[in-house]
C-alpha cells in the first residue's frame, strides 16, 4: 500500500470501528454534519441498551439531538427525572431500599455499597427517561435510518490487512480489497479486539492507559418476543435479583425492561472466571430465566393460560459480549493525535453519550422545577428515614 502521501484531504471519509450503541449515536452526529462515514462492522455482535433510560442531563441532550435525525418532534413524549427503575422484592416491584432517605449523599453512599460495580453503569440515584420511548427503540430507529443514508458505506466481516497512520488521518486496506484514506477514526468496538490492528492499538494506547481492562466483565443479553403481553403495562427499568451461587460474595441482578408490550430485553453481567466454559454461561442464562419466572408470577402479570413468564415467550435472541464493561479506571483524552478517538460502550451508554455531547458541543437538557413537581409517579415514596416499602406504580 503506497504511503508516500502523508496527509489526507478534507473530503476523505471518517472511519468508525464497532457496532454497539456508541457507534450508532456517534454516526448519527457525523451524518448530521454532512460527513462521509465508513462504518466498519466487525463481529456482528451488539448489546442493546441495558436499561431504557439515561443517567444525566448531558447524556439525554446527546440522545435527543441524535433522535432528531429520525423525528421532527423529539419532545412529543414527556421527560421524567427521578428513579426510573424498580427492584423486585417481597413479591412486588418497588423503589430501591437506598431511596428510603431523602438525603442525596446518603442515597449515593448506600447505592455504591449495595450495587455491584458493573450494574452501577446503568443504575443511579438520579435517572431520566422518556415516557413510552426507550433508549433501545431510539437506537433501532437510528440504525434503520443510518443503513439507508447515502453518505454511509458499510464494511462487514472484512478484517484489516494493512493500516498506516499518517501525519493527518490514515490509510487502511480491508480483506475485501477496499483501500481508502480517512481523515479521522473513531474506535467504538470492544477493547479486546484492538489488538487485531496493532498500529491502531499503538495509537490509542495512551487513551486506554488509565482504564483497567483486566477488570472488564462480560454481558449476557436476551431479547424475548412474547406471544402475549403481560397483563400489566410496565415502562420502567426493572432490577430482579438472582440467587447467589455457592461461593459468591456479591449480589447480582438481572437488568431489563419491556421495549414494547410484546418484546423485552434482559441483561446479566459475568466475571472473567465465569465465561471460560460455555456451560457456565448457559448456567447463568438458565438462572436468568428462573429469576424472571419468579418475579412475574401469578395473575397480576401472567395472561390467562400461561403458567410462568417463559411460557409467554415464543422467540428469543441471545447475545454474549466478552469484556463488555470496564469497571475500573477511565479513558484519557489524547493531545498527541486528535484524529484518533476511543469512544465506546465500556463505561455504559450514558458515559458514551456524554463523550459525544462534549465532542460535538451538545448542551445538557435542563430541567425546571415543573419537571420535578410533575414527576410524582417516579418519586412516589415518603422522604423520611426508614420509609416503608412502596409498591411501584406503572
Amino acid at each position: 500500500m503506497d504511503t508516500t502521501r502523508q496527509n489526507t484531504t478534507n473530503d476523505a471519509p471518517i472511519l468508525v470501528f464497532g457496532e454497539g450503541s456508541a457507534s450508532v449515536f456517534l454516526i448519527s452526529q457525523l451524518l448530521k454534519r454532512n460527513e462521509k462515514v465508513i462504518w466498519v462492522k466487525d463481529s456482528g455482535s451488539q448489546v442493546w441498551p441495558v436499561m431504557p433510560y439515561v443517567k444525566s442531563e448531558l447524556a439525554l441532550g446527546a440522545m435527543l439531538d441524535s433522535y432528531q435525525m429520525v423525528s421532527n418532534d423529539v419532545f412529543a413524549n414527556p421527560i421524567e427525572k427521578g428513579i426510573a427503575h424498580r427492584v423486585f422484592r417481597n413479591k412486588g416491584f418497588k423503589l430501591p431500599t437506598w431511596k428510603r432517605t431523602s438525603n442525596i449523599e446518603a442515597q449515593q453512599d448506600a447505592f455504591e455499597e449495595m450495587i455491584w460495580k458493573p450494574e452501577q453503569a446503568y443504575l443511579g440515584v438520579s435517572e431520566i427517561r422518556i415516557a413510552g420511548l426507550s433508549a433501545m427503540k431510539i437506537e433501532e430507529m437510528l440504525r434503520e435510518a443510518i443503513d439507508l443514508h447515502p453518505s454511509l458505506k458499510k464494511v462487514e466481516m472484512a478484517p484489516v490487512v494493512e493500516f498506516e497512520v499518517l501525519d493527518q488521518g490514515g490509510k487502511v486496506q480491508f480483506s475485501n480489497g477496499l483501500v481508502t484514506e480517512f481523515k479521522q477514526l473513531y474506535y467504538c468496538g470492544p477493547l479486546s479486539e484492538l489488538k487485531s490492528i496493532p498500529k491502531l492499538s499503538a495509537v490509542l494506547k495512551h487513551q486506554v492507559s488509565k482504564s483497567k481492562t483486566s477488570s472488564a466483565v462480560s454481558a449476557l443479553q436476551v431479547v424475548f418476543h412474547h406471544s402475549e403481553p403481560l397483563t400489566q403495562s410496565i415502562e420502567t427499568g426493572l432490577v430482579i435479583p438472582m440467587n447467589r451461587d455457592s461461593g459468591e460474595t456479591f449480589d447480582r441482578d438481572v437488568l431489563g425492561y419491556f421495549v414494547e408490550p410484546n418484546r423485552s430485553v434482559w441483561t446479566v453481567f459475568l466475571q472473567a472466571d465465569e465465561v471460560e466454559e460455555n456451560h457456565e454461561i448457559m448456567k447463568k442464562l438458565r438462572k436468568m430465566k428462573q429469576s424472571l419466572n419468579k418475579a412475574f408470577d401469578g395473575p397480576d402479570f401472567l395472561p390467562v393460560g400461561k403458567k410462568d413468564f417463559m411460557s409467554t415467550v415464543d422467540k428469543e435472541q441471545v447475545r454474549f459480549e466478552p469484556g463488555f464493561i470496564v469497571i475500573e479506571g477511565e479513558f484519557k483524552q489524547s493531545g498527541a493525535n486528535a484524529d484518533y478517538v476511543l469512544l465506546n460502550d465500556s463505561f455504559g451508554l450514558s458515559d458514551a453519550l456524554e463523550q459525544i455531547a462534549n465532542r460535538f458541543d451538545i448542551p445538557a437538557m435542563q430541567f425546571g422545577v415543573e419537571i420535578a413537581e410533575a414527576n410524582e409517579i417516579l418519586e412516589n415514596i415518603q422522604s423520611v428515614e426508614n420509609a416503608p416499602d412502596v409498591e411501584a406504580q406503572f
